[in-house]
């Protein structure tokens, strides 16, 4: 039933299929690696934070994600200007890795309701195609909603996927942006602490 409803939408919907397929997979992978993750927010993250406001070292590991990675280049880093550029390095590397799939996302939002309209198009090109070649009455009333059943179900599904597509890359982004501004605090954090240290031993 369902593939004889998406049949309707004619040659359009291959594309429009596909592209629902990228949607989906970026969805699930882009769960997943946040499931992983965690939210900046989230109790790991808070305790990280909460530790070097209060001078002490996370048992953080290079393993333990954007943080503990960069972490772990702050501590061997030589000097300031080091772990100033350690710190850009990082973030630049790691918003790379957060915004995997994101391109996609974007040309998806972007060509699913213009494939939908391609498919309104040709939809309507073909039904009028046809109620000029038809003299029966009831023949074109047919016609004419096979027709215009095409052309809802492109419409439907390019709008459907335009929209699946930009819930997920706005969720993305989001994410992405609150890990790296969590990011940049713990450097702050790492940086206030060892400029503490130095006081404390000078």
């Amino acid at each position: 039933m369902l593939l004889q409803q998406l049949s309707l939408g004619g040659p359009v919907m291959v594309p429009l299929l596909a592209l629902s397929v990228a949607v989906v997979t970026i969805a699930v992978d882009r769960f997943r690696f946040w499931r992983q993750l965690g939210t900046a927010g989230s109790p790991r993250w808070q305790r990280v934070e909460s530790e070097l406001s209060q001078g002490q070292t996370p048992p953080l590991q290079s393993s333990d994600g954007p943080v503990g990675r960069l972490l772990a280049r702050l501590r061997e880093a030589g000097g300031e200007s080091d772990r100033q550029l350690e710190l850009q390095l990082s973030l630049q590397k790691e918003r790379a890795s957060m915004a995997r799939g994101e391109r996609v996302l974007e040309a998806a939002a972007a060509l699913g309701p213009l494939l939908g309209l391609l498919g309104t198009v040709t939809g309507l090109m073909r039904t009028f195609s046809g109620l000029g070649q038809q003299r029966d009455t009831a023949a074109s009333a047919t016609l004419a909603a096979a027709g215009i059943a095409e052309v809802l179900v492109a419409t439907a599904m390019g709008i459907l996927v335009a929209v699946l597509a930009i819930v997920v890359l706005r969720i993305n982004a989001a994410y992405r942006q609150s890990q790296l501004a969590l990011m940049e605090r713990v450097a702050l954090a790492h940086e206030l602490n060892l400029h503490r240290q130095v006081q404390s031993h000078g």
